[in-house]
C-alpha cells in the first residue's frame, strides 16, 4: 500500500471516530420526530445529514456521502408534506442511520488491518526486457548495462511472469508480439500486481498505426517505440521515466485562510511524500513564494480580502513563475471555474468537496508534466545531466541554503576529460560522444541522489557534493578519477582508455557564486597543468597554496 493510501485510511478512521457524536445527535433527532413538531427536529436533522454528506465526500467516502444525501432528501420530503412523520418514514431514517454507522465502523476496521508501507533501497535501476527476437533482447540488455543499469531478459510472457514473481523491476521494455500472448495483455497484468503502478514501461512494435499507440497508452504503458528503433531515443525516454520515479516528490505551497482545511490538505499531501507549506495570510504569499520556492501552488478559494485569481495573474507576470503549476480548489460551478481558471492562467481546478485520490492524482500529473518540460529545457541532450544554465541555478540555490545553514559543507567539483580533442580527431565524434556518456554514467552511478550533476560545457562536467567534508570529497573524487581511468572504450579497431582531471572548491560563507565557480575552475586548471589525471583542492582562502592528490 502506498504511504498516502495508508494515511488516508488513518484520516478516515479518525473522521469516523469523530463522527460518532454526530451520529448520536442524528439518532436523538430521529427519536424526537415522534413527539415534537416536524420543524423542530426535521430541519436540524436535514442540516446534519447535509453536513455529513459534504464531509464524507471530502474524506473519500462516497457511499457514506450518498447515504447521507438520501437522509437529507428524506427529511426534505417530510418537511414538504408538513405532517407528523409516519412510523415507516421514521424506520427508513433509522435504516439510513444504521447504514452510516456500519460504513464508518468499517473505515476504522480497514485502517487497523491495513499493512504499513515499507521503504525501498537505492540501487542501480533494474530493467526487464521481454522480446521474442534474440537480437533485440541482446542489444537492449547490452545498451542498458552500458547506461549503468542492471538488466534481465525473457522471451515469453510466461518467462517474464516467473521473473516478476521474484522481484518487481524498476522498468520494463516489452514487445507487442510474443509467442504466448500480447505485450498489451502482459502490461495490463503487470499494472494489476501490488506495486505494479510503479515500473516505467515502454512498448516496442513493428506496428505504427495510431490505434496501436492508443492501445499502448490504454494498457498502461508510458511510451511506444516503433521498430526498427532509435535506441538512443528509447534510452533517453527510459532514463527520464526512471528519474521521475526517483525524483523528490516536490514542494507544495497551499494558500487559504481555513486552518482546518489547510491542515487536512497538508497532511494528505505529506502522506504522498510532498513537502508542504501553508500560507494562511494572502498578503504573505509573495514572501512565502520566494522563500519556499514551491514546485506547485494550490490555491483554496475564496480568500479573505483578495481575489485569488488576481493573485495568480500577478504571479504570472514574473517570468520565473511562468511555468509554475497552479491549481485552484473552488466551490464554483464547473463552467464558472473553467472560465476563471483560464483567465487567471491556472493549470486546472478542482471543485470542492474534492476526493483525496483525485487531489493527489491532479497534483502528481501537474508535477510530472512540469518536470518533463523542465527536463527538456534544463537537461543536456547527450548525457541527460543538467545543462550549464540549470546547474548554475542549482548552485545559486545551494548558496542561499549555505547562508541559512553556515555549518553545512558543500564542494564544487569540476571534471575535464584529458586530451579529448585527440579522441575526437582519431576516432570520430560518435566515439567521443560515447566517452562523454561513459563519464556521465559513472558520475550518475557513483554519486547520490542529493548531489547535483551537470555537463558544464564541451568535455567539462560539474558536480555539487552536499554534506561532505573536504577530505571526504577529495577521497571520493580520487576514486572516481581512478575508476574512469581503468574503463575501456571500444571501437572497430580495438579499445582505448581516457583519463580525466578534477578541481575541488569548498564553499566558504563569504563566497559568492562567481568566486566559488572560479575557485573550482582554477583548481581544475592547476590539475591539468600539473600533469593531468589528478585532483587539486582549491586553497581555503586567498594566498594559501592548493593541496593535490595524484589520482
Amino acid at each position: 500500500m502506498n504511504a498516502w493510501q495508508q494515511t488516508l485510511r488513518e484520516f478516515r478512521a479518525e473522521y469516523a471516530a469523530n463522527t460518532r457524536e454526530e451520529l448520536a445527535g442524528i439518532a436523538r433527532l430521529i427519536e424526537q420526530l415522534r413527539v415534537e413538531p416536524v420543524g423542530q427536529a426535521l430541519v436540524p436533522l436535514q442540516e446534519r445529514f447535509r453536513s455529513l454528506a459534504s464531509s464524507a465526500a471530502s474524506y473519500g467516502l462516497p457511499q457514506t456521502s450518498a447515504l447521507a444525501v438520501e437522509g437529507e432528501r428524506a427529511c426534505a420530503a417530510l418537511i414538504g408534506e408538513g405532517a407528523t412523520p409516519k412510523p415507516a418514514s421514521i424506520d427508513r431514517l433509522r435504516e439510513i442511520l444504521a447504514g452510516l454507522q456500519a460504513q464508518l465502523s468499517a473505515s476504522q476496521d480497514q485502517a487497523a488491518a491495513a499493512p504499513r508501507a515499507t521503504p525501498g533501497t537505492a540501487e542501480a535501476p533494474y530493467i526487464l526486457v521481454v522480446a521474442d527476437d534474440e537480437t533485440v533482447r541482446d542489444s537492449l540488455t547490452e545498451r542498458l548495462k552500458r547506461a549503468g543499469m542492471t538488466a534481465q531478459s525473457a522471451a515469453t510472457t510466461g518467462d517474464a511472469a516467473h521473473v516478476l514473481e521474484a522481484r518487481l523491476p524498476d522498468g520494463v521494455i516489452v514487445d507487442i508480439a510474443l509467442p504466448d500472448g500480447s505485450g498489451y495483455e502482459f502490461v495490463e497484468r503487470l499494472r494489476m500486481l501490488p506495486g505494479g503502478d510503479v515500473p516505467a514501461i515502454l512498448i516496442l512494435s513493428l506496428k505504427t498505426g495510431f490505434l496501436d499507440k492508443v492501445e499502448a497508452i490504454r494498457c498502461g504503458a508510458d511510451g511506444f517505440f516503433e521498430r526498427p528503433m532509435d535506441w538512443d531515443a528509447l534510452l533517453r525516454r527510459l532514463q527520464l521515466l526512471l528519474e521521475r520515479s526517483q525524483a523528490e516528490p516536490g514542494r507544495i505551497l497551499t494558500v487559504g485562510d481555513d486552518a482546518g482545511a489547510a491542515s487536512y490538505v497538508a497532511a494528505l499531501l505529506q502522506s504522498g511524500g510532498y513537502a508542504v507549506r501553508s500560507c494562511e495570510e494572502p498578503q504573505r504569499f509573495e514572501i512565502e513564494l520566494a522563500a519556499f520556492r514551491p514546485d506547485l501552488v494550490l490555491v483554496d478559494l475564496p480568500l479573505p480580502g483578495v481575489n485569488g485569481y488576481d493573485l495568480v495573474r500577478y504571479v504570472r507576470q514574473d517570468e520565473q513563475h511562468a511555468t509554475l503549476p497552479i491549481l485552484f480548489l473552488t466551490t464554483q460551478s464547473e463552467g464558472e471555474a473553467a472560465i476563471a481558471n483560464a483567465r487567471a492562467g491556472g493549470d486546472g481546478y478542482l471543485v470542492k468537496p474534492v476526493l483525496p485520490g483525485l487531489l493527489l492524482s491532479a497534483v502528481a500529473s501537474r508535477l510530472e508534466r512540469a518536470r518533463f518540460l523542465k527536463s527538456l529545457v534544463g537537461r543536456d541532450g547527450l548525457t541527460r545531466l543538467l545543462n550549464h544554465t540549470a546547474f548554475l541555478e542549482q548552485a545559486r540555490v545551494t548558496l542561499v541554503r549555505k547562508r541559512r545553514e553556515p555549518e553545512r559543507s558543500v564542494a564544487w567539483v569540476m571534471f575535464d576529460l584529458d586530451r579529448f580533442k585527440v579522441v575526437n580527431d582519431k576516432f570520430g565524434h560518435p566515439v567521443g560522444d560515447r566517452v562523454l556518456i561513459s563519464l556521465a554514467t559513472l558520475l550518475r552511478r557513483r554519486l547520490r541522489q542529493s548531489d547535483t550533476l551537470g555537463r558544464y560545457g564541451g568535455e567539462e562536467f560539474a558536480v555539487l557534493l552536499d554534506d561532505l567534508s573536504q577530505d571526504q570529497a577529495l577521497r571520493l573524487v580520487t576514486r572516481l578519477i581512478d575508476e574512469f581511468r581503468r574503463a575501456e572504450h571500444f571501437t572497430a579497431e580495438g579499445s582505448f582508455r581516457v583519463t580525466c582531471s578534477a578541481g575541488i572548491a569548498m564553499l566558504e560563507p563569504w563566497m559568492d557564486l562567481e568566486w566559488w565557480r572560479r575557485a573550482a575552475e582554477d583548481a581544475l586548471l592547476a590539475a591539468k597543468s600539473q600533469g593531468r589525471a589528478r585532483v587539486i583542492l582549491a586553497p581555503p582562502s586567498p594566498g594559501i597554496a592548493a593541496n593535490s592528490a595524484p589520482a
